[in-house]
């Protein structure tokens, strides 16, 4: 008898904080994103399937040179593009690779001024106004009375997003963990960086205001989302509430450094003959595999390429003293420095 079973992976954690602007601004870099598969048991006759998010050109980052060593690139829409590999799995291991050239967009929305706006010809904001009723769900009653109470404190639009941002970053809690649903965010009074991004986004879309997750990878390691909004005056607006949540008296409104290689904007929906997902987070991959025999199973692991500099790292003692959050390149709050790198107060320090 066949054998059916499907896996997906999808990860996310808060990353470090940067106060420099300047920090690889305008750089380009080389860069690999692989997942390698890996057999475990005995299983035979495997059909291996794996989608991973292939970056674009868009309004905070340059794409170039993009290959694969197999599958096929398919774009599901103006804003995303996947690799999708859909064939047999002989080796007890395998890659899924793919490589591109990557130029960062660093972003300060000037909002004195108008005309100059921070978006991509062709991408229509209103695709970016709908509800899942899992991730996004317009009609849960903390999204209604929160967002009305904002929108009565407010003089314009911009002023009603300034409030959401602010209102997500000081009202729920940094927690560690995965994706949730805005159900279980609500119910455990926060989350991690995508789910501040979902907080945002409910906000702003229950006021008719289009707005969408960036998923991404930090350069050096550990991933990152954040939200973005449509304003017919400016474009494309950056935010960070999970950014600000952590380091209060900085603004991230408005402020994107370009330290992160967006992979995919917006939930994505996929459908491939028998293959099918609908409005997920697609940041790392998702995968699928059959087998006809044997027992065992299929890891994924998500691997990214380290063939740059790293810029920007103060050398510090072991038994410095400092005063505030220290986190390491995943997000994770450290009780005391690590050998290594650390973020400390928003800034990367390297521990010998």
């Amino acid at each position: 008898m066949r054998k059916k079973t499907i896996y997906n992976v999808i990860l996310c954690s808060v990353l470090s904080l940067y106060t420099s602007f300047s920090a690889y601004a305008q750089s380009e870099i080389a860069f690999t994103n692989k997942v390698t598969y890996t057999k475990t048991g005995s299983i035979s006759g495997v059909r291996l399937v794996s989608l991973m998010p292939a970056p674009i050109t868009n309004e905070y980052q340059e794409i170039s040179e993009l290959a694969s060593n197999c599958g096929e690139y398919i774009s599901i829409n103006k804003a995303n593009k996947v690799l999708f590999y859909d064939g047999p799995f002989n080796n007890n291991s395998s890659d899924v690779t793919e490589s591109f050239m990557y130029k960062s967009k660093p972003i300060r929305i000037d909002f004195s001024k108008t005309g100059n706006k921070n978006e991509v010809t062709g991408i229509d904001p209103n695709g970016y106004l709908g509800s899942d009723g899992t991730f996004i769900d317009l009609s849960n009653t903390t999204i209604v009375n929160t967002g009305d109470q904002l929108w009565a404190e407010s003089s314009n639009k911009l002023d009603y997003a300034k409030r959401c941002y602010e209102y997500v970053a000081s009202h729920y809690r940094y927690i560690n963990g995965s994706w949730r649903t805005l159900a279980q965010i609500i119910s455990v009074g926060g989350g991690e960086c995508g789910d501040f991004a979902t907080l945002f986004v409910n906000l702003m879309r229950y006021k008719g205001i289009p707005a969408r997750h960036n998923m991404g990878v930090w350069k050096d390691g550990g991933y990152h989302v954040w939200p973005d909004f449509y304003h017919e005056d400016y474009g494309w607006i950056p935010v960070d509430p999970t950014f600000k949540n952590s380091n209060p008296g900085a603004d991230y409104f408005g402020r994107y450094d370009g330290n992160l290689i967006i992979l995919s904007q917006g939930l994505t929906s996929f459908t491939s003959g028998d293959i099918n997902i609908e409005e997920v987070p697609l940041q790392t991959f998702y995968y699928w595999y059959w087998y006809q025999s044997g027992n065992g199973g299929v890891d994924g692991v998500h691997k990214t390429s380290k063939d740059y500099l790293v810029n920007g790292i103060n050398s510090v003692k072991n038994n410095i003293e400092t005063v505030g959050t220290i986190l390491n390149l995943n997000g994770m709050k450290l009780p005391h420095l690590k050998h290594g790198i650390n973020i400390i107060n928003g800034k990367k320090v390297f521990v010998k």
